[in-house]
């Protein structure tokens, strides 16, 4: 059986965490820090070169066809040919007679106002868990894993990713009120495209610095996870790295015979099949906690968002808005969370785990 790797928001900064090229001369658009991100799964990146974010941002400007021809040093043409591939890959739509990013993008200025805004969710998401931590504890003592690793060693995993990751933005898209499923995003080599897109001008932390990355095991239901950072001071974070191609190893020879046997040959925790259902209903149930505040802050958020830019010229980017702010909220809990002393973040800030897992989860959740 094939692995199947779900493309969480941590695989695609890996991949295309990149800086807008710096090519024609005087043209301040292609010196700018575009960077890229999308939760979900497909395939935006064959239409999404480097040369085409810039357009993007002036698209989000307001450019109209004259001035990018104009701008890009293109003819009307030419221009419009690049706009296209954009438009095929769900990129771009037709507003006002003229065309517009059909996906949230935020500038400088906006990005600083939205990281500096989500710290105050942060901050109460990280003091709710704080309120709730003897249930944690409490939870966590009952699984056999407990005997040899304490809930402080293995928070950034089992706090972090399981329930402030892929717990709470699985419970958003259940409730349905701040964010539904991620959208259908089809493009040509990704029919089946399903995921929310942004793009923020900015330093990479400014994308979210967190994220779980999951593959599918040939044991039905087994998953081996690794949730981190991606990106340390701007450079890729290269034990990470060197941790998912020796997954790929493990995956490509085949040789272990059991998903306990797999963890250790990757020298990393392994969950029961008990132990993992046991604590997927307690993230269930504190993610449900935590909803509950987010969904408390709801005006705010809305009344924040409708400041931005994107809002005048979209009529769908408000989930995606919300998965971008929700991603920088949560690291600064992960991080309030470290400050406080009740978990510990690895030195290589990633951490893996073997552990059986039904369904979907996450934003794709259904």
């Amino acid at each position: 059986m094939k692995a199947l790797k779900l493309c969480f928001i941590s695989i695609i900064l890996l991949a295309v965490l990149l800086s807008a090229s710096k090519g024609q001369e005087g043209n301040s658009y292609t010196e700018r820090k575009l960077r890229c991100s999308m939760a979900g799964s497909g395939d935006p990146w064959s239409a999404l070169t480097k040369s085409r974010r810039p357009i993007l941002m002036a698209m989000h400007d307001g450019l109209n066809i004259k001035q990018l021809a104009k701008v890009f040093s293109m003819s009307e043409e030419q221009m419009i040919n690049e706009i296209n591939h954009l438009k095929e890959s769900s990129l771009v739509k037709v507003y006002n007679n003229n065309y517009a990013p059909d996906f949230f993008i935020s500038d400088s200025n906006e990005t600083k106002k939205v990281y500096s805004h989500s710290k105050t969710i942060g901050k109460i998401l990280a003091d709710a868990l704080l309120e709730n931590w003897d249930i944690l504890e409490h939870s966590y003592s009952e699984l056999s894993f407990s005997k040899s690793y304490s809930l402080k060693e293995q928070g950034f995993m089992f706090v972090g990713s399981r329930i402030l990751d892929m717990g709470v933005l699985g419970a958003l898209v259940r409730d349905k009120c701040l964010l539904t499923i991620a959208p259908s995003r089809p493009s040509p080599t990704r029919p089946d495209g399903q995921y929310y897109f942004w793009m923020v001008e900015g330093k990479f932390e400014h994308l979210g610095k967190y994220g779980q990355d999951d593959t599918g095991l040939k044991w039905a239901s087994w998953h081996v996870l690794n949730f981190g950072q991606s990106v340390i001071n701007g450079e890729f974070n290269q034990k990470r790295e060197d941790f998912e191609n020796k997954i790929a190893e493990i995956i490509e020879s085949d040789t272990t015979d059991s998903p306990d046997k797999f963890a250790n040959t990757l020298d990393i925790p392994f969950l029961s099949k008990e132990d993992s259902k046991i604590w997927e209903e307690v993230s269930r149930q504190i993610s449900s906690k935590l909803l509950i505040i987010l969904k408390e802050q709801k005006s705010d958020i809305i009344k924040f968002y409708n400041t931005l830019k994107t809002s005048t010229y979209t009529n769908n980017s408000f989930g995606e808005f919300f998965c971008w702010y929700y991603h920088l909220a949560y690291a600064w809990a992960i991080d309030a969370l470290q400050t406080k002393g009740a978990i510990i973040i690895p030195p290589e800030r990633f951490s893996g785990l073997v552990m059986y897992r039904e369904g979907p989860e996450g934003l794709l959740s259904k």
